[in-house]
C-alpha cells in the first residue's frame, strides 16, 4: 500500500473487491456489533465488524503486519508476547509503570489518516477511504483484527519519544498496547513524570502510574516478578479459562480469530509454566476444522 494513489487499484488489486461494494462498506453505518464483555474481571465494549468488513481488515492486517517493528514492542508482533514482555524486566532492579487509558478511543480518525498519509505515503482520496474502513466512531474498534497493528503506527511518534527517553536514561522498556514499562536503576518516580509528560504532549491520558522497589513483588502484563522469579497471575489464567469455555458461545465466523488467540495466550503461558501446553494440540485441530469450515 506504500505511495497507494487509486482507489480502484485499492479495491481490486489490493483487496479483491469493486470500488463501488468497498466505497459502500466504508459509508455503512450498520458495519459492526457492539457488545460488552467480561475480560480479566472487566467489562469492556467490544465493537465487533461484519463478516465483510472482517475479511477486508484481514487483509489491511496483514499488509501491515509487514511493516518493520521496534524492538521495544511486545504486542503484535510474531513471537513476542504478553509474556516477552514481562520477561524484559526480570531481576532485583526498581520498575515503573504507566498505561495510556482508553488507548483506541483515542486513536482517532486524524491520527489514522495521518499514518496512511504520511507515513504510508497514500494519496488523500485513498488515505481517507482507509480510514472509514479502519474506524468506527471516528476511533479504531476495540474487536478488529487490524486495530492493535493499526493503532501502534498510528502512535509510533509517542511511543518513539518514549523510547528515546529510556536510552537516554539506560532503562530497559517494553511497551504492550497501552501498558508501558520501564526498569533500571533509573526507573524512578522522576523518570515516571517525563513519561507522564510525553503521553500527555502527545494528546493521551493515563491512568495513575506506580513505582516499584527493587526486592518488591512487580506484576507486568499479568507476569508476577518477583526477583529471578516470574508466574502467571491467577486471574490472567482465568481469562484464558473463560476464553476458552466462551468457544462454543461464538458465530462460526468468530472461531477461528478467537482460536488463534488462545492459542497464542496458552503458548505464551507455557514459557513460565509448561503445564499450559497440554490443551494446545487440540486447539489447533479446532482452528483447522473452523477454518476449512468458514472456506466451504
Amino acid at each position: 500500500m506504500f505511495k497507494l494513489s487509486s482507489r480502484k487499484r485499492l479495491a481490486q488489486n489490493i483487496l479483491s473487491v469493486d470500488l463501488p461494494f468497498l466505497g459502500r462498506l466504508a459509508n455503512g453505518r450498520s458495519n459492526y456489533s457492539v457488545f460488552n464483555r467480561v475480560t480479566g474481571g472487566k467489562e469492556r465494549r467490544i465493537e465487533l465488524p461484519c463478516p465483510s468488513l472482517q475479511k477486508i481488515h484481514l487483509k489491511l492486517f496483514t499488509l501491515l503486519a509487514k511493516l518493520e517493528t521496534p524492538d521495544y514492542l511486545h504486542s503484535g508482533v510474531v513471537g513476542r508476547s504478553y509474556v516477552t514482555n514481562a520477561m524484559v524486566h526480570i531481576g532485583n532492579v526498581p520498575l515503573v509503570h504507566l498505561d495510556i487509558k482508553k488507548y483506541y478511543p483515542s486513536v482517532d480518525g486524524a491520527r489514522t489518516y495521518r499514518f496512511f498519509a504520511s507515513a504510508m505515503g497514500c494519496s488523500p482520496d485513498v488515505a481517507g477511504l482507509l480510514t472509514r474502513l479502519c474506524t468506527y466512531e471516528n476511533h479504531v474498534p476495540i474487536g478488529s483484527c487490524v486495530s492493535q497493528t493499526l493503532a501502534f503506527h498510528s502512535t509510533k511518534p509517542l511511543f518513539d519519544e518514549l523510547h528515546q527517553l529510556a536510552v537516554e536514561a539506560g532503562v530497559r522498556e517494553s511497551y504492550y498496547v497501552d501498558d508501558l514499562t520501564w526498569s533500571g536503576a533509573n526507573a524512578t518516580p522522576s523518570f515516571l513524570w517525563k513519561a507522564k509528560q510525553i503521553v500527555h504532549k502527545h494528546g493521551f491520558d493515563h491512568h495513575k502510574g506506580r513505582c516499584f522497589a527493587a526486592h518488591q513483588n512487580r506484576l507486568v502484563t499479568g507476569v508476577l516478578l518477583n526477583g529471578l522469579k516470574a508466574t502467571i497471575l491467577p486471574s490472567k489464567e482465568l481469562e484464558m479459562w473463560e476464553a476458552l469455555r466462551r468457544l462454543g458461545k461464538l458465530y462460526p465466523h468468530e472461531r477461528p480469530a478467537a482460536l488463534e488467540r488462545l492459542i497464542g495466550w496458552l503458548t505464551a503461558a507455557s514459557q513460565i509454566e509448561p503445564r499450559f501446553t497440554n490443551r494446545i494440540p487440540q486447539l489447533r485441530q479446532q482452528l483447522r476444522d473452523a477454518s476449512t469450515a468458514l472456506a466451504a
